[in-house]
C-alpha cells in the first residue's frame, strides 16, 4: 500500500468508533423489528410497495415487455370497461440488487439489509475519496473519518439503493481512472453501481456529471484518457442494459403515459419570485428523497474557508470553495426554472419528452457535492484544531436533526413516541386486520376489485387486494380519465389545489373527497366522518369496483349505494376499517344499512361508539 494511502493506528481507532456509531444508527431498526416506523411518503405508499409487489406477483425476473401487473389499476372480471393493470416495464428492473433482496427476504428484513448497505457504502465511499483526493495527509485522519461518517448519516431514501450514497465511491473509481490507476477494483465499482442504483432518479445525471469532469480535465491536459472514457461508456452501457425495459418504453412509447398530461403551469407558480424562493429552499435544504439536511452550516464554513484561502493567497482552494456553491446554485436553478422550459416547448415531441421525464434531477448530486465542499473548507483551518472540531460537532447535530425517521424510532424505543403519532411498519400494513377482511369477503382476491378511502391503497395492495386506486409514477393515460369519473363531483367541490393535483399530476389516483382533502392517513384514534360524499357509483362499478375499504365512516353511504358490511379493528393496526359493498342500482341493502337515512346514521353512530 502506498505510504500516502496507509492507515495509522489513531485512524484505525477512529474507523472502529465510526463503525460502532453506524451500528448504533441501525440498532433501533433491528431492536424494534417491524415495530419500527418507516417513512410513508414516497416510500411505504409507493416505492417500497413496488419492490415487494414484484415478489408477490412473481414478476421480479419477468423481462417480457407485454407482461402486465393486474394488482392495481385493473378492472374487475365483470367490469364494463377493460383495463389490464400496469405494464411490468414501469417497475424496477429484475436486474437490480434491491429487487433481488426483496425477492429473497421478507420485506422488512430486506429494508434493514439495504439500510445497512446504503449507509455503509456511503461511509466507505466518502472515506476513500477523502483519504486519497481531499484530505490525504495523516493529520487529517479525524476529519476525514468524521466527514465520511456524517455523509453516511444523510437520510436518503433506502428504496433508491446507492443512487445517492454510492456517488463518492463511484467518483473515487473514476478519479483513479483519470489518474491512470486502472486497478480491477475501480472497474468492479463501475460494473456494480448501475445494478444498485436507479437510472431515472440519479443514473443519467451521474453519467452527465462524470462526462463533464472528464471533458474538462482532458481539454485542460490536451490528452485523451481512454481508460476514463471506457469506464464512462461501460457505466452508461450497463445502465442501459439494467433498465432497458423502462428506457425502451420511454423511447418507443409502448403505451401513452399519464405523464403526457403533466401541466407544470398548474403544478408550479409561474411567478419569478416563487421560482427564486424554490431555488433558495433547495439550496439550503436538498430534496427530501435525496436526503434532506440543512446546508447553512456547510455553506458558512465554505465562506469562512474561502476567506481564509484568499488571505493566504491560495487561489486554487478559493476557486473550489467559491465554485462548488455556485455549482450547487446552478443545480437548484435548473430545478426551480425547469417548468418554464417545459411550458415553452409545449406539446412538441421534445416538449413531451421533457414533460414525461424529469431532466432536472441533477439535485440528486447535491449531498455529495455539499460534503466534498465541507471537507475542502476544513482544510483552511488547523487540523484537529478547535474550529474543525466545532464544525464537525455542529454538523453532527444538524444530521441528527435531519434524521427524522431515526429520531422517531429512538422515541419509540424510549416510549416517547406512540403508534398513534407515527405508525410502525406492522401497524401501517396491518396484515392480521386485512386477513380478517380477506376472510370475510371469502373470494379469491383476483375476482373482485376494491378502492380505498382515507388510507393509502398500498396497505391493501401489500395484503394482496386488487385495487382500482394506486400511487404510480407511470401508467396508461386512459385509466386516469376513467378513474376521474368516479371522483368528478368531489373534485368539483374541492379546492383548486386538489383539482390541479389530479388533473395536472394524477400520480395518486385516489378516492379524493372535498371533506378529507389531500389527507390519506386517518388512524383509528382520529374521528372524522364523511357526511356529504358524492361519488359516481356507476363509474366505480364500470371499473369493477365491488368494495370500499374506508378508514373513516361514511354517514351518507346509502346515498352512494354503499352497504356497510362490517367494521374491523385490531390492536396491532393503525387503522379502523369500515368495509362497504357497492350496490347495483335498484338493489336495496339489508342488515346494517337497511332503513331510512336517519336510521342508518343512528346505527353507524352506535357501531362507532
Amino acid at each position: 500500500m502506498p505510504p500516502r494511502f496507509a492507515t495509522t493506528n489513531p485512524e484505525k481507532t477512529y474507523l472502529f468508533i465510526a463503525a460502532g456509531l453506524l451500528m448504533l444508527y441501525v440498532f433501533p431498526y433491528v431492536w424494534l423489528g417491524e415495530g419500527a416506523h418507516l417513512t410513508v411518503h414516497d416510500n411505504l405508499d409507493s416505492d417500497f410497495l413496488y419492490l415487494y409487489l414484484l415478489k408477490l406477483t412473481n414478476t421480479a425476473f419477468d423481462f417480457n415487455l407485454s407482461t402486465v401487473i393486474p394488482n392495481m389499476m385493473s378492472s374487475g372480471p365483470h367490469a364494463a370497461t377493460a383495463f389490464g393493470g400496469i405494464p411490468r416495464s414501469a417497475f424496477r428492473t429484475g436486474l437490480n440488487l434491491e429487487v433481488l433482496s426483496f425477492y429473497l427476504a421478507a420485506p422488512y428484513t430486506a429494508h434493514v439489509i439495504n439500510l445497512v448497505a446504503v449507509h455503509g457504502i456511503g461511509f466507505l465511499g466518502m472515506y476513500l475519496l477523502l483519504k486519497k483526493y481531499v484530505l490525504p495527509e495523516s493529520h487529517w485522519a479525524l476529519a476525514r473519518v468524521s466527514v465520511a461518517f456524517l455523509f453516511a448519516l444523510v437520510p436518503c431514501y433506502i428504496v433508491h439503493g446507492a443512487s445517492v450514497t454510492g456517488q463518492p465511491l463511484l467518483l473515487f473509481a473514476f478519479l483513479n481512472l483519470l489518474n491512470r490507476q486502472g486497478h480491477w477494483s475501480n472497474w468492479l465499482i463501475i460494473v456494480l453501481f448501475p445494478f444498485y442504483s436507479f437510472f431515472v432518479w440519479a443514473g443519467l445525471f451521474i453519467c452527465v456529471a462524470l462526462g463533464l469532469i472528464g471533458l474538462v480535465v482532458m481539454l485542460r491536459d490536451r490528452q485523451m484518457n481512454w481508460d476514463y472514457c471506457s469506464g464512462l461508456f461501460l457505466l452508461s452501457l450497463l445502465y442501459l442494459a439494467s433498465e432497458w425495459e423502462l428506457i425502451y418504453g420511454f423511447v418507443n412509447e409502448t403505451y401513452i403515459s399519464h405523464r403526457v398530461e403533466f401541466n407544470y403551469g398548474r403544478l408550479r407558480s409561474m411567478q419569478l419570485k416563487n421560482s427564486w424562493h424554490r431555488t433558495r429552499n433547495l439550496f439550503l435544504w436538498p430534496m427530501f428523497n435525496t436526503g434532506a439536511f440543512l446546508t447553512r452550516g456547510i455553506f458558512a464554513v465554505a465562506i469562512a474557508g474561502a476567506y481564509q484561502a484568499l488571505r493566504k493567497r491560495d487561489f486554487r482552494s478559493a476557486k473550489w470553495l467559491i465554485g462548488l456553491p455556485l455549482l450547487a446554485l446552478l443545480i437548484c436553478l435548473i430545478h426551480a426554472f425547469y417548468h418554464y422550459v417545459v411550458m415553452w416547448l409545449g406539446d412538441s415531441s421534445l416538449g413531451m419528452k421533457f414533460r414525461v421525464f424529469q431532466f432536472d434531477r441533477f439535485y440528486f448530486l447535491l449531498p455529495t457535492l455539499w460534503f466534498i465542499l465541507f471537507a475542502l473548507a476544513l482544510r483552511q483551518f488547523e487540523a484537529n484544531g478547535r474550529w474543525v472540531k466545532f464544525f464537525l460537532v455542529a454538523q453532527l447535530v444538524t444530521m441528527i436533526v435531519a434524521n427524522k425517521e431515526w429520531r422517531i424510532n429512538v422515541g419509540k424505543m424510549t416510549g416517547h413516541v406512540t403508534e398513534d403519532e407515527h405508525p410502525s411498519f406492522r401497524a401501517f400494513f396491518a396484515e392480521k386486520q386485512f386477513a380478517q377482511l380477506r376472510n370475510y369477503i371469502g373470494k379469491p382476491q383476483s375476482d373482485y376489485r376494491v378502492i380505498c378511502l382515507g388510507m393509502h391503497p398500498s396497505v391493501a395492495q401489500f395484503n394482496g387486494f386488487y385495487t382500482l386506486d394506486s400511487y404510480q409514477n407511470n401508467y396508461p393515460l386512459p385509466y386516469k380519465h376513467a378513474f376521474r369519473k368516479i371522483i368528478a363531483t368531489e373534485l368539483a367541490k374541492g379546492t383548486p389545489n386538489m383539482r390541479a393535483y389530479y388533473d395536472a399530476y394524477a400520480c395518486r389516483t385516489y378516492l379524493y373527497t372535498a371533506e378529507l382533502g389531500l389527507n390519506y392517513l386517518f388512524g383509528k384514534t382520529q374521528h372524522p366522518h364523511l357526511k356529504h360524499l358524492q361519488i359516481d357509483t356507476d363509474a366505480l362499478m364500470a371499473l369493477g369496483g365491488e368494495y370500499v375499504i374506508s378508514a373513516v365512516p361514511i354517514d351518507n353511504a346509502a346515498e352512494n349505494r354503499l352497504h356497510l358490511e362490517s367494521i374491523f379493528t385490531n390492536t396491532e393496526s393503525y387503522w379502523k376499517v369500515w368495509l362497504y359493498k357497492v350496490m347495483p342500482t335498484g338493489v336495496e341493502p339489508q342488515g346494517i344499512m337497511s332503513g331510512t337515512p336517519t336510521d342508518v346514521t343512528k346505527k353507524i353512530h352506535a357501531l362507532n361508539t
